[in-house]
């Protein structure tokens, strides 16, 4: 049997492996527990965040090209996670993006989608409270009808 260099360099990090697991357990200075083996690893800062705080920079230099770029980043790198936090931090920083273009009509909708979205995770989150911060974004906009819907979706969780 002939072996690539590749294959052959699985196959020896797999040997390696299991002569590592075994020679702990057989050298009787670590008692060998497979039913406990836990591999831990330091959870990052998500992307988003990092990306929120370049949008804060931004808006607090003035710098609006700047703060809708780094946005567009920070909504790319929110959707791309699982929970809800970050679809809502980017709502609202696309909220302050409005104020300082002189209320953009376009960024004001993109928050309410953004909002929209982030209710939808909310609730598959199951939670109720993150609704009802939702809910009052939604009054504060002026949209009183999403802000109903998110609110009788959090009352059904509850």
């Amino acid at each position: 049997m002939i072996v690539t260099g590749r294959g052959l360099g699985v196959t020896g990090m797999v040997a390696l492996a299991v002569i590592g697991v075994f020679g702990l357990g057989a050298s009787g200075s670590v008692p060998l527990r497979l039913d406990r083996a836990m591999f831990v690893q330091p959870e990052p800062v998500p992307a988003w965040v990092q990306r929120i705080a370049l949008v804060d920079e931004a808006l607090g230099r003035s710098e609006l090209n700047r703060a809708i770029y780094e946005w567009r980043e920070a909504y790319g790198a929110a959707v791309r996670t699982s929970g809800s936090e970050g679809l809502i931090a980017v709502a609202r920083r696309a909220v302050r993006i409005a104020e300082l273009s002189g209320g953009s009509g376009y960024f004001l909708t993109e928050a309410r989608y953004i909002y929209m979205h982030a209710a939808l995770r909310a609730r598959a989150e199951r939670s109720s409270d993150t609704l009802l911060r939702i809910a009052e974004a939604f009054e504060a906009l002026g949209d009183t009808e999403r802000a109903g819907q998110v609110r009788r979706i959090a009352a059904h969780l509850s």
